[in-house]
């Protein structure tokens, strides 16, 4: 059903998520942006961002109005004027998929407008979100933020998606005080790999489906490694050895970057914790200053109320 005024919250993704290149995604339940949107009597568009993080205005500019336009025009609809008003979780360029997030959010919340319920229309328009800041159309952050759990795009020409609920686990997150843009991270990477870094992945990408299936959260820890982006990658990030080797010290089942970096996770059954200090100490040992919380495998986007 249509209405006039809707509210989405969006949460943050860990793309790649280990041997997955352009392919895994988790979502996480937090943290998540919040977008209000309100239909106008006319076709005039506006934009507004809350809060410390700084974003376009400019509504052909902006990930979430954008992919709301595109949403729209993919239904074949005149265009709709409306206000936005966006309260960003996470910070741009920290490797948890804030593009995704406000991406996802804004289709979601157009789609919540027209009462439309196609979700690869929503996730085309918000992967059309994404290519306005990455160059392309990447599916993996806005798989996992519109469906949820664990999500695999097995097939991007035909748009076909996976979806994995995960079992229950604690995500420790350590995000160091730099930014690393999309664009840069993947400028860095070869165009051609060593076969057996190949083979490595592919056998690596095998045991995380496995694990994730038989629902074994060690196993999935122990599948976290990557020779086909993480080894340049981790490179950009000072201290990142030394935050890795902490985790696994404190008690970690597995470490890697979050989608470019900087964000570094680790996955636990418990002890988060510890792991947490002891990644936030590594980072400060660097020489850099972080933030960090705790979270567990998310539900996806949603519609929190709309009238």
């Amino acid at each position: 059903m249509a209405c006039d005024k809707v509210v989405v919250s969006s949460p943050a993704t860990i793309a790649n998520f280990g041997p997955g290149f352009d392919s895994f995604g988790l979502c996480l339940e937090s943290p998540r942006d919040r977008i209000s949107m309100r239909r106008l009597p006319n076709d005039k568009l506006e934009v507004k961002v809350i809060g410390k993080h700084k974003l376009p205005r400019d509504p052909l500019r902006n990930t979430a109005s954008y992919a709301a336009i595109k949403l729209s025009e993919l239904c074949g609809c005149e265009r709709i004027g409306f206000s936005m008003t966006i309260r960003k979780g996470m910070k741009p360029g920290s490797g948890l998929g804030s593009s995704a997030a406000s991406s996802t959010g804004g289709a979601l919340a157009m789609a919540a407008l027209l009462g439309m319920r196609k979700k690869e229309l929503i996730l085309e328009a918000a992967a059309m979100g994404e290519e306005l800041v990455a160059g392309s159309r990447h599916f993996d952050n806005v798989s996992a933020a519109l469906y949820g759990g664990f999500t695999v795009v097995s097939d991007l020409s035909t748009r076909t998606v996976i979806k994995i609920r995960p079992p229950l686990f604690q995500v420790v997150v350590v995000v160091p005080d730099i930014s690393i843009e999309t664009k840069k991270a993947r400028g860095i990477l070869p165009q051609q790999v060593p076969m057996e870094h190949a083979v490595r992945n592919i056998g690596l990408a095998s045991g995380m489906l496995h694990a994730m299936l038989k629902r074994n959260v060690r196993q999935i820890g122990a599948c976290l490694d990557d020779k086909l982006a993480l080894p340049y990658r981790a490179a950009l990030i000072p201290g990142y050895e030394r935050v890795r080797n902490a985790a696994l010290s404190a008690g970690a089942y597995g470490v890697s970057l979050g989608g470019s970096g900087p964000a570094i996770f680790a996955i636990t059954g418990g002890n988060a914790s510890k792991i947490r200090r002891s990644m936030a100490e590594a980072v400060g040992e660097a020489g850099l200053k972080s933030e960090s919380f705790v979270t567990v495998p998310g539900k996806g986007a949603r519609v929190e109320s709309r009238s």
